[in-house]
């Protein structure tokens, strides 16, 4: 294909996320129209566009999404959270770890990132009030944990990502992203702790501690779910999503959830926006897109900089866009190339992707940081102004995360190991 087929595609590829952001319509469902129309007129087959859909993908992100939702409608997960949230024996110190390592915990035993984000904010209120501490700052603790929680082996971001990499060859980087992506959100987890003077908070908790009721027997089949769900595809190595859709399905046979309530749940935008654009995703790949893009990308880095600039570049197309549905599906397939043409890790590039991809998602604009704004929503005390200084501290609170992480790429932080 010339190159001028190439870089319409990436034309499209940039309006469709355009039209999607500003009129705020699902950019999967706009891409799906553009890979057709686009198809159409470069003589790509109907068939041809179809195969673009991945229906590996799909399954896997309806599997995990389906027993997520069955934990999240019957309790199982915040239950979960607040009995493990007692492990701080009323002692104020112990809240922030224990915020960390609830959102790290949720996130990596299988759902992902965006249900434990929810815990977090959930959580942050009642927690803070109890403690003194920040709300905003114990959410962003619990929040940036979830972040690092979601590269581990079975959630639905790193089998999407491991699909994306392996397409180019490329593997063993899991293990790498997973301890770089821990150690980042523990340091800026301190940082967070101290932009928000939680050293400051000294006094001991006050008033009986909450009383929590036992797990229900729905819930303790929840647990179970997931405990199979773990072990079977973490030591057995099957499909986590078709092992989640399994576990699923029997927990609602045993009426673990209302399966109505439970597939309405289902984040369908998600799906659709993650396979959407996958689809249009293939097209551009085949013409040349990709490679174009990569070479763009490639001809402004040097081994020095590479690292940053992908990790900025991923970061600042999450403000306006989802990490999971458009920046990985698009920049991913990039990491090949670029690698082999400035003379760089692919470990190192995939890993500062994944932590700016996320960290953007505390913009108020993203999910992480409208969980928070709603869940402070709920205070009576939330007066209009503060919502407006809590809209501009989320951004600034993004921007400040993404800055780091860049500036430690750029230091070449995330090529040690």
């Amino acid at each position: 294909m010339s190159n001028s087929i190439a870089l319409i595609s990436l034309v499209v590829l940039i309006a469709v996320i355009a039209v999607g952001f500003v009129m705020k319509k699902n950019v999967g469902l706009i891409a799906v129209l553009a890979a057709w129309i686009f198809g159409a007129v470069i003589g790509t087959g109907d068939s041809d566009i179809i195969k673009g859909f991945s229906s590996s993908t799909f399954i896997m992100l309806l599997g995990v999404s389906l027993l997520c939702t069955i934990a999240t409608n019957n309790g199982t997960l915040e239950l979960a959270a607040k009995k493990f949230l007692l492990v701080s024996g009323g002692h104020v110190a112990v809240a922030p770890v224990i915020m960390y390592l609830i959102g790290y915990i949720i996130a990596a035993i299988g759902p992902g990132c965006v249900p434990a984000l929810g815990i977090a904010a959930a959580l942050s209120l009642p927690v803070g009030k109890s403690t003194g501490y920040n709300t905003v700052m114990l959410a962003a603790i619990g929040q940036i944990a979830s972040m690092a929680g979601r590269f581990s082996p079975i959630t639905p971001e790193s089998v999407l990502i491991a699909n994306l990499a392996g397409e180019q060859g490329i593997s063993g980087y899991q293990t790498v992203t997973l301890i770089y992506a821990t150690i980042t959100t523990i340091v800026l987890s301190v940082v967070i702790f101290l932009v928000f003077k939680g050293y400051q908070v000294k006094e001991p908790v006050k008033g009986e501690q909450e009383r929590l009721s036992a797990f229900t027997q729905k819930q303790i089949l929840t647990l179970i779910g997931f405990l199979v769900m773990i072990v079977v595809s973490a030591l057995f190595k099957r499909n986590v999503g078709l092992v989640s859709f399994t576990v699923a399905v029997v927990l609602m046979l045993l009426n673990a959830a209302d399966e109505k309530v439970v597939i309405k749940g289902v984040p369908w935008s998600t799906l659709l926006m993650v396979t959407g654009i996958g689809m249009l995703m293939n097209i551009v790949s085949s013409v040349g897109g990709v490679e174009l893009m990569s070479n763009g990308l490639a001809s402004i880095m040097s081994p020095r900089t590479a690292v940053a600039i992908q990790g900025l570049s991923a970061g600042i197309l999450s403000w306006f866009s989802s990490a999971i549905g458009v920046v990985w599906p698009t920049m991913v397939p990039t990491v090949g190339a670029i690698a082999e043409q400035v003379g760089v890790n692919p470990e190192s590039l995939i890993t500062i992707m994944c932590l700016t991809a996320s960290f953007a998602g505390f913009s108020p604009a993203s999910t992480g940081g409208s969980l928070i704004l709603a869940a402070n929503a709920t205070d009576p005390d939330f007066t209009k102004e503060k919502e407006n200084k809590l809209f501009l501290q989320l951004f600034a609170l993004s921007a400040l995360l993404l800055v780091l992480t860049v500036l430690g790429g750029l230091l070449g932080l995330y090529s040690i190991l």
